[in-house]
């Protein structure tokens, strides 16, 4: 396929993916007799692990090593008896990244009970002084 259908397909704009080439997040690919790119079924999986990843809040420097780590851990034999220090890496940045998450909620959370408390306030039958002037003056 060439570079617009993965894009589409992939539902990012070409630009992105030549940023992913330019970044070494995706190999160059082949040419065909005309110059245009072509890319497989396996760049497509690439730009949606890619994808997922920053969704889930991972640098791209993160995202390289999360595949290098995936690249040298696939070529191990299983089952195995001790984890290697690749699947040890793995394991690290994931529990960072979900450390990272459970923050956020956390902050989230408190903003939503923020905003929900404020609405109530705002949409109760009466409203004497504006709920969040009343709270900075508590503070």
């Amino acid at each position: 396929m060439h570079i617009g259908e993965l894009a589409r397909r992939a539902t990012v704009n070409i630009q992105t993916i030549r940023f992913y080439e330019r970044e070494g997040l995706m190999p160059a690919p082949s040419r065909n007799s005309s110059g245009y790119r072509c890319y497989e079924f396996a760049d497509l999986e690439r730009v949606g692990f890619i994808k997922r990843n920053q969704e889930l809040g991972f640098s791209l420097i993160e995202i390289r090593q999360l595949m290098d780590l995936h690249r040298t851990v696939s070529g191990m034999a299983f089952p195995l008896r001790r984890k290697p220090a690749e699947l040890q890496a793995i394991v690290r940045l994931g529990r960072e990244r979900l450390e990272t998450i459970d923050e956020r909620l956390h902050t989230l959370t408190g903003m939503r009970q923020q905003l929900a408390e404020l609405l109530r306030q705002l949409e109760s039958p009466s409203v004497s002084r504006c709920p969040a002037s009343s709270r900075q003056a508590k503070s």
